[in-house]
């Protein structure tokens, strides 16, 4: 009689071993594929932070300042206007802000034939004064007679506004 219960053992043993073989083994890749999830998860979000705008705007700033100036406005009901204005640009780099150096003549003779037809009562707003900084960015990014380095202006900040 002892006999098949020594088989009934075996067999028991058998397939408890069996059956903690296979949580081990349901345990090792439950663990790999988390660490697979988390290192897929670690990859997208790195690429998503290295793609969003915000990664753009950690930039260095580079300022160049333009030495303020007075240009004739049109005319109007008030008669012969003027105005006065300073303003620095933030460029793309210091390359960028050394080619506007260069051609600072340039740069200074689109400023005043730009500024030289505007209207003085339109400049005065808030809106104004926004396209004017449009307008400027557009115009001054266009190349140089003695450059082909794409310039880039993110900025034009007045720091001298005066309309008489």
């Amino acid at each position: 009689m002892a006999k098949p219960q020594a088989k009934n053992k075996d067999s028991n043993n058998t397939i408890i071993l069996a059956l903690v073989g296979l949580v081990a083994i349901m345990i090792a890749v439950t663990a790999v594929n988390t660490w697979l999830l988390l290192d897929t998860r670690t990859t997208a979000m790195n690429a998503l932070a290295a793609n969003s705008p915000a990664a753009e705007r950690i930039r260095e700033p580079v300022f160049l300042k333009i030495e303020p100036f007075t240009v004739n406005l049109r005319s109007d009901q008030f008669g012969p206007r003027l105005l006065y204005t300073g303003m620095t640009l933030e460029v793309q780099d210091g390359d960028t802000q050394q080619t506007l150096v260069d051609n600072m003549p340039q740069v200074r003779s689109r400023l005043l034939v730009m500024l030289s037809g505007l209207d003085a009562e339109r400049i005065s707003t808030t809106d104004g004064k926004t396209e004017l900084a449009e307008r400027i960015k557009v115009r001054l990014s266009e190349p140089y007679a003695n450059s082909t380095a794409e310039i880039e202006i993110f900025e034009v900040l007045f720091t001298e506004f005066i309309v008489q």
